[in-house]
C-alpha cells in the first residue's frame, strides 16, 4: 500500500475490539449489554506524515514510527468524518489521528498487558 499521510497525521490500523476485559490476575469479565464503549483503544501505526510545519519552517516530527503500537483516544478516530472517509477509502479499521491523541507508544512484538 503506497499511502503517505500529510502534515502531522498518523495512519493507524485499529486493533479489533473485544467484549471482555482481563484483570491482572487473569480473570475475564464480560461487558454487560448496553455498556458504554471503552474510551481508549490500541492500534498499529501504518504510516506517518513528515510532521507539523512550524512558523520557523522546521518540521516537528510525529513521535511515532510505522510498526509501533499505540494507545489512543478511540472516539477521535472512529467518530470523525475523516475517520469514516479513510475507512471507506482504504479499508475497515483504518483511521487518521493526530499525535496529541496518542497516550503511549509500545513495542508490538513485546506488548504490555493492558487491563481496564
Amino acid at each position: 500500500m503506497s499511502i503517505r499521510p500529510m502534515g502531522d497525521n498518523v495512519l493507524i490500523r485499529v486493533d479489533p475490539e473485544t467484549d471482555q476485559i482481563a484483570t491482572e490476575s487473569g480473570v475475564k469479565l464480560f461487558k454487560p449489554q448496553g455498556a458504554h464503549e471503552h474510551v481508549l483503544a490500541t492500534a498499529e501505526v501504518v504510516a506517518t506524515g513528515p510532521g507539523k510545519l512550524t512558523k520557523s519552517g522546521v518540521r516537528s516530527p510525529t513521535g511515532v514510527e510505522p510498526g509501533e503500537g499505540i494507545v489512543f483516544v478511540k472516539f477521535v478516530a472512529t467518530y470523525t468524518e475523516t475517520g469514516k472517509s479513510i475507512q471507506h477509502a482504504i479499508g475497515k479499521g483504518m483511521a487518521l489521528i493526530k499525535p496529541n491523541d496518542i497516550f503511549l507508544v509500545y513495542d508490538r512484538k513485546n506488548p504490555p498487558k493492558f487491563t481496564q
